[in-house]
């Protein structure tokens, strides 16, 4: 039960530093060989990811499950909904991730889709 808080915390963490601009932080989970999926199709790695990091309006995460896979894989799912001026948008996300070899979970893959 221990990863699973864990990786709910990291989630949560991602949403905000994506709306904070937090790069570092972000560097500093994302696998050096991500692939980010956009909701509009468009797919790019952790350079193109990490560039167009700016900061943003809050984004919401809503866990929906995760599921432990072995000790060194997870997938997990989720809503992130943000709201710009008068208009909210919500994502359903799928987010892959690794544990490195300090045992510290790692996303390698991450697709999201406009819902």
């Amino acid at each position: 039960m221990h990863e699973v808080a864990v990786l709910t915390e990291l989630n949560f963490r991602i949403g905000a530093a994506e709306s904070a601009g937090d790069v570092a932080f972000l560097e500093s989970v994302l696998a050096p060989k991500l692939a980010f999926c956009r909701a509009n199709g468009v797919c790019v790695d952790r350079n193109e990811f990490l560039q167009a990091v700016k900061p943003g309006p809050p984004r919401a995460t809503e866990i929906e499950a995760i599921h432990l896979l072995g000790s060194k894989r997870a997938v997990v799912t989720c809503r992130v909904t943000m709201t710009t001026g008068s208009v909210t948008d919500t994502f359903h996300n799928v987010r892959l991730f690794v544990r490195d070899g300090e045992g510290a979970w790692n996303l390698l893959g991450w697709a999201n889709e406009r819902l």
